[in-house]
């Protein structure tokens, strides 16, 4: 997904010179955290150079910003355009996807077209929290959703399937009927969390009758997902450590499980110091693991957050040595 390759036209995705299909919208894409100052504002330096050590790395097709990594909650309109700007500037080439997080179609559509105007080359729409009440049971109006915000913006669209568990992602039936009634969805970024429920997303998702490319971030069982099949990944961990995940995927698309196992095995202890309770806290502790790399000038999150304490940040510390990342960084 090169910022050439897709664009908006006429109110419909245009993928003129995709001629790779899926694999022209696979690879890592890093979804990027929000670095802030003492005062608690952006500190958009930090910000640049953050998005430009992940855009360098090799694999790495799409930086995604202004989601839930990216603390996008904390975010007022301007600033979610500012972050934007930001990384259309420090991505090198590569694409620049905008999160899309609102609780009601107007906020989405407005973000969009903002999204839309600062350069981005697509957008991860999130459900609205209110769909965990029962979105899969009106899916006229989820469809509705999504649709009136891809007309809004006319970028293609990444959609985001959280875990039945959270009660935001949609069941197969309308997980296929957004793909085939939206056009603009080329991807799905696929976190269901229960490997029966994304095996049989995935089969429904080849079964349609275009390309929608599949973006794992199961990053519980990362290597199993790509063994049921996928495009490429998108998570949070990858702002920590493209590179594992680069190399874990180029190891499965060529068949070679043993190397992917060994990435694995370098990401599982990052993957336990990350996504473990408080959840709230999982990109605040990846902030700190990139403080501790010295990446990050300063790894508090906004309020009401809290940074992390000195117990926590030795176990980060510990996970970064035994992932091979924390080399000689010092104490």
């Amino acid at each position: 997904m090169a910022r050439n390759l897709i664009v908006p036209c006429c109110g419909t995705v245009c993928r003129e010179g995709l001629g790779m299909a899926i694999n022209g919208l696979g690879g890592v894409w890093p979804a990027a955290l929000t670095p802030f100052g003492p005062d608690g504002a952006i500190d958009e330096a930090a910000l640049a150079a953050h998005l430009a050590g992940l855009a360098a790395v090799p694999g790495v097709t799409a930086l995604v910003v202004n989601g839930h990594a990216g603390e996008t909650t904390s975010l007022d309109a301007a600033e979610r355009r500012r972050v934007v700007r930001l990384a259309r500037g420090a991505a090198g080439g590569r694409a620049v996807v905008a999160g899309i997080v609102a609780d009601d179609t107007r906020a989405a559509c407005a973000l969009a077209r903002d999204a839309a105007a600062e350069g981005a080359d697509g957008i991860l729409l999130f459900p609205p929290a209110l769909f965990a009440g029962g979105a899969n049971l009106r899916p006229d109006m989820a469809v509705g959703f999504v649709r009136t915000v891809a007309e809004a913006c006319g970028l293609p669209i990444t959609l985001f399937q959280l875990s039945r568990a959270s009660g935001l992602g949609f069941e197969t039936p309308l997980l296929v009927r957004l793909c085939r009634e939206v056009p603009a969805i080329v991807a799905v970024k696929e976190g269901s969390d229960l490997p029966a429920a994304y095996e049989d997303n995935v089969a429904a998702l080849r079964s349609l009758d275009r390309p929608v490319a599949i973006l794992t971030t199961n990053n519980s069982w990362l290597l199993a997902s790509l063994a049921h099949g996928a495009d490429g990944i998108l998570s949070g961990i990858g702002s920590v450590a493209p590179d594992i995940l680069a190399e874990m995927l180029a190891a499965t698309r060529r068949g070679d499980w043993e190397a992917a196992r060994r990435a694995n095995d370098r990401l599982r202890p990052l993957a336990r110091a990350f996504y473990r309770a408080p959840s709230l806290d999982m990109h605040n502790r990846m902030k700190t693991a990139l403080h501790i790399l010295g990446r990050l000038p300063d790894p508090a999150p906004r309020p009401p957050l809290l940074p992390i304490e000195a117990a926590e940040r030795a176990a980060i510390r510990a996970a970064l040595a035994e992932s091979g990342l924390l080399h000689a960084v010092p104490a």
